[in-house]
């Protein structure tokens, strides 16, 4: 008689299972390289947590991410670096689009709260406060700012910030000396007593405080709203839609934990985030403040804010004020102007794709 193996039924299930997942590997789609550039700042480390947990992955992406200085220097080398999505801010996005090569495809984050202007503490600028009774918080005053020396990076949100806030003072641009430095190597010239103020975003604005610079005023005071803008490369969105929807996708499911974990939750992760992307460190307390200042958007909420009525939206409104500060500091001709001011290359297809996708 022979005996039956009792095993013999488990070992002949374990084999077919084993082979349906090999095969099931075999075939499996493979990953989408997606380059990505971005700053050392609050809008990456959506991204950056978004790698570390494997969403890119399960949105069929492996995303690189690229660290930069500045949202310029994003711009500048977009072609060299060649990139599909980044995060930047308005104004050098607002440039970019002059030349038909990026699309707006989402909204990193609102830095309106963190971009700030610094002066040491003896400053006379720091004197007064609520020179015009419309911005009650802003120090400062003509005779204290005129002919003083700012140390600022043109052509960012630091520049735009400077310029509203001089605006609040009844001055202009004319009216000062800037001259055109990155966030680190402005910091470095100004502890070694180069200019009398310097514009910055965070987490630079953290450095400054610790040495005991004072702020004069932050971009919500001068009631200049401060978007920090998802980009796509015009040339790669064209030809890639599904990659810039997935990646939206897979930023909005990092905004959608930020929005369920509290900031004191999320410090860990942030700092260690810091360390890595920039090889600074960052204090939990900094870290708290950094997330709570950074408002995010869910995609319904972009949807909103992109949505349009009456030719305009809420996203619209914000990017006009910048393009009137662009004209104003001379910056546009006629032509440039009327481009800029249709914002054409302002987007919701991606976002409204990814809504789609994700019911």
């Amino acid at each position: 008689m022979k005996v039956r193996n009792p095993f013999a039924g488990l070992l002949a299930l374990f084999f077919v299972v084993a082979w349906c997942l090999s095969g099931s590997a075999a075939f499996a789609k493979p990953l989408v390289p997606l380059r990505t550039a971005w700053l050392g700042e609050h809008e990456t480390f959506l991204v950056w947590y978004a790698r570390e947990k494997g969403w890119d992955k399960a949105e069929g992406l492996e995303l690189e991410l690229v660290p930069f200085e500045s949202g310029k220097d994003i711009i500048d080398e977009m072609q060299s670096a060649n990139w599909a999505i980044a995060g930047v801010g308005a104004m050098p996005a607002l440039t970019a689009s002059l030349s038909n090569r990026l699309y707006i495809v989402g909204i990193g984050n609102d830095e309106s709260a963190t971009n700030a202007i610094y002066t040491r503490a003896d400053s006379p600028m720091l004197k007064m406060r609520g020179f015009n009774p419309n911005y009650p918080e802003v120090y400062g005053n003509p005779g204290s700012v005129r002919g003083k020396t700012f140390l600022c990076p043109k052509g960012t949100s630091a520049h735009y910030m400077l310029s509203r806030w001089l605006h609040t003072l009844g001055l202009r641009e004319r009216d000062i000396v800037i001259k055109d430095m990155q966030p680190a190597e402005a910091l470095n010239a100004f502890r070694e007593g180069t200019g009398d103020a310097i514009a910055l975003w965070a987490p630079q604005t953290f450095e400054a405080e610790r040495e005991g610079l004072k702020s004069v005023a932050h971009s919500n005071d001068c009631q200049a709203r401060q978007p920090i803008l998802i980009v796509a490369n015009m040339d790669y969105a064209n030809k890639h839609k599904d990659d810039i929807v997935a990646f939206l996708r897979v930023y909005t499911r990092s905004v959608d934990m930020m929005k369920k974990t509290s900031a004191e939750e999320l410090a860990d992760d942030y700092m260690r985030f810091y360390n890595a992307w920039t090889g600074k460190t960052m204090t939990r307390e900094e870290a708290i403040r950094d997330i709570k200042d950074h408002p995010v958007y869910s995609l319904d909420e972009q949807l909103a804010l992109f949505k349009q009525s009456y030719g305009t939206s809420e996203l619209r409104e914000w990017l006009h004020g910048i393009v009137s500060f662009q004209n104003e500091s001379g910056g546009l001709d006629r032509r440039e102007l009327q481009r800029l001011e249709r914002l054409h290359y302002v987007t919701d297809i991606y976002l409204k794709a990814a809504q789609k996708n994700a019911r």
